[in-house]
C-alpha cells in the first residue's frame, strides 16, 4: 500500500471518504437488491422461485472465486487503469441485466457484475487507507463499509420500490447509472501508478499458508454457516412477507427498511460486545440469530409478532460481523492481515450462496415458505456448536499457557525471597 505524495486536505480527505462510501453502497445495492426484485424477476423470466434465487448463488459464487483470483492475478497493474476498467465492468454486467430477454442472460449479467465487485472493494479500502494519516487507516476503511449498511438500510429498500413502481429492469438501470456517475470522481482519487513488484507479488502467494491455520479454517466456517443461515431466508425475504406472513407488497419496503435497522443496532450492539470478549460475542450473536430464525418461523401467522422477529433476526445477523471480523484479524494479523479480509469475503458469499441453493430446495421439495427461517435456524444452530467449542478450547489454552508460566515464574520468586533475606 502506497501512501499518496499528496494527500488531500481535512476537507478533501472527508469528501473523498464519502465518494468511497457511496460506491462502496453502490455495489452492496447491486448485490442485495435481488432479494426485493425475485418474485417479479421469477414471473417475468418464466422460471419458479427456486431458479430465480440461483441469481443470488451465482453472484456470490462468483465473488468467492473471483476475489481471490483477481486479487492475486491483478496485483501488478496500474492501479487507475484497473480501477476503471472494474468499474465499467460493473456497469456493462449490470445493462445486461436490464436488457436481459430471458432468465439466463440475466444471470449471465450477474455473474459480470459479480467478478468486477470481487476486485472493486479491496481497491476502494486501499484508496482509503491512503488518503489518511498511517493511525487513522482503521476509521478510514469502517467509513468505507458503511456503504454496506446504508445499502441494507436504504439501497434495498429504495430498489425495491423503484422496482415495484416501475419495474424490475429500472433497478438494474439504475445502478448502473449511478456507477457511470461515480467512476470518474474516483477514479481521481486513485493513485495513478503501478501496482506491487514482482517481488511483492511472490510474497503475497506466500501469505496463501495462513489459510491452514485451524483458527482461521473456524471463523470462516463460522462466518459462512451464519451467512448460509441468513440467505436460506432472506433470499426469498419478500414471497416470505407477502405470502407466508400475509402482507402486501406495498408493505414490503417499509418491513426491509425495519430489517436494515434493527441491522443498525446489532452491529452498534455486536461492536461493543466483541470488545469486552471476541468469542463471547462470536457465541452470544450467533444464538441470537439462532433464536431469531427460529422464532421467525414459527410465528409466520402472528404478523405483528414476525415483525418483531424480523427486526431482531436483522438485529442478530449484523451483530454476528463485527464479532468474526475481530476475530479473524486477531488469529490472522501476524501471518496475512491483507488476505484476511478477501477470506472473510469468500466465506460470506460462499454462505451466501449456500443459503440461496438450501432455500431454493426448501421451496422445490413442497416444504412451506414458513420453513425457511426454521431451516436456517437449524444452520446456525451449527455455528454455534462450533462457536461454543472454540471459546471453551480458547479457555483451555489460555489455562495451560498460565499454568505453564507458573512453574517458570516460581524459581525467580524464590531467588527474589533469598536474596532479600541475605
Amino acid at each position: 500500500m502506497t501512501t499518496s505524495p499528496n494527500p488531500p486536505t481535512e476537507r478533501g480527505t472527508t469528501w473523498a471518504l464519502t465518494l468511497l462510501t457511496l460506491c462502496s453502497f453502490t455495489l452492496g445495492t447491486g448485490e442485495i437488491m435481488i432479494a426485493g426484485l425475485l418474485p417479479d424477476i421469477a414471473a417475468d423470466a418464466g422460471v419458479s422461485l427456486s431458479t430465480a434465487g440461483l441469481l443470488v448463488s451465482s453472484f456470490a459464487l462468483t465473488v468467492v472465486i473471483g476475489g481471490p483470483v483477481l486479487a492475486l492475478t491483478t496485483g501488478r497493474a496500474r492501479r487507475r487503469r484497473l480501477l476503471v476498467g472494474l468499474m465499467i465492468v460493473y456497469v456493462l454486467g449490470n445493462v445486461v441485466s436490464a436488457v436481459a430477454p430471458s432468465f439466463w442472460p440475466l444471470a449471465g449479467g450477474r455473474i459480470i457484475a459479480a467478478l468486477a465487485h470481487s476486485a472493486l472493494m479491496p481497491l476502494f479500502f486501499g484508496i482509503a487507507a491512503d488518503i489518511v494519516p498511517p493511525h487513522k487507516r482503521g476509521m478510514a476503511v469502517a467509513r468505507v463499509s458503511l456503504g454496506f449498511s446504508l445499502a441494507m438500510i436504504a439501497g434495498l429498500p429504495i430498489g425495491t420500490a423503484l422496482g415495484q413502481w416501475l419495474d424490475w429492469r429500472a433497478t438494474f438501470w439504475a445502478v448502473a447509472v449511478l456507477t457511470l456517475a461515480i467512476t470518474v470522481p474516483v477514479a481521481a482519487l486513485a493513485p495513478d501508478t503501478a501496482g506491487i513488484s514482482a517481488d511483492e507479488d511472490q510474497g503475497r502467494l506466500k501469505e496463501l499458508k495462513v489459510l491452514g491455520d485451524r483458527r482461521v479454517q473456524l471463523v470462516t466456517g463460522i462466518t459462512a454457516l451464519c451467512a448460509a443461515a441468513s440467505f436460506t431466508a432472506y433470499t426469498y425475504v419478500t414471497p416470505l412477507l407477502t405470502d407466508a406472513v400475509g402482507f402486501g407488497e406495498s408493505a414490503v419496503t417499509v418491513l426491509l427498511l425495519l430489517f436494515g435497522i434493527g441491522g443498525t443496532v446489532g452491529n452498534l450492539i455486536g461492536g461493543r460486545l466483541t470488545d469486552r470478549s471476541v468469542l463471547g460475542a462470536v457465541s452470544a450473536s450467533v444464538a441470537a440469530l439462532m433464536v431469531s430464525l427460529l422464532l421467525l418461523g414459527a410465528t409466520t401467522g402472528l404478523k405483528y409478532v414476525a415483525v418483531g422477529f424480523l427486526f431482531l433476526f436483522g438485529a442478530a445477523y449484523y451483530a454476528v460481523m463485527p464479532a468474526v471480523n475481530t476475530r479473524l484479524l486477531n488469529v490472522a494479523s501476524q501471518q496475512a492481515r491483507t488476505l484476511a479480509l478477501t477470506v472473510q469475503s469468500s466465506a460470506f458469499n460462499l454462505g451466501t450462496a449456500l443459503g440461496g441453493w438450501l432455500g431454493g430446495r426448501v421451496i422445490a421439495g413442497g416444504a412451506g415458505l414458513r420453513w425457511l427461517p426454521v431451516v436456517g435456524g437449524a444452520v446456525a444452530l451449527v455455528a454455534l456448536v462450533f462457536a461454543l467449542g472454540e471459546a471453551a478450547g480458547e479457555r483451555r489454552r489460555t489455562a495451560a499457557a498460565e499454568a505453564a508460566e507458573e512453574p517458570a515464574a516460581q524459581p525467580a520468586q524464590a531467588r527474589q525471597m533469598s536474596e532479600g533475606a541475605v
